[in-house]
């Protein structure tokens, strides 16, 4: 008597869902590689036109090697003034132009 005949079931071959190759038998697998397992998903969500994509984290760019915060005060202050002497670090502008 062979097992049909006691009523047992016969295992049945299962396919992914994407390509179609018959998966391993006595796995759980639903897909057979992780690029099925992509474009399964993309098939499924296809229409999700709610969705909205994640914003990318950009890094913050770093200050300008010119610019500094004061030791003393903590506000934005060119380098050259840390450098050089006061007299010599003003900017010329048109009203102090000698």
């Amino acid at each position: 008597m062979d097992n049909n005949e006691q009523g047992i079931e016969q295992p049945t071959t299962r396919h992914c869902p994407t390509c179609l190759n018959p998966l391993p038998a006595g796995t759980r697998r639903r897909y057979y590689t992780p690029a099925c397992k992509a474009e399964g998903w993309r098939r499924d969500h296809a229409d999700d036109t709610d969705r909205q994509p994640a914003p990318r984290k950009t890094p913050t760019p770093p200050p300008a090697a010119t610019i500094r915060d004061c030791p003393h005060c903590s506000t934005p202050i060119a380098v050259v003034t840390l450098l050089a002497a006061p007299n010599v670090a003003q900017v010329d502008t048109p009203h102090n132009i000698r």
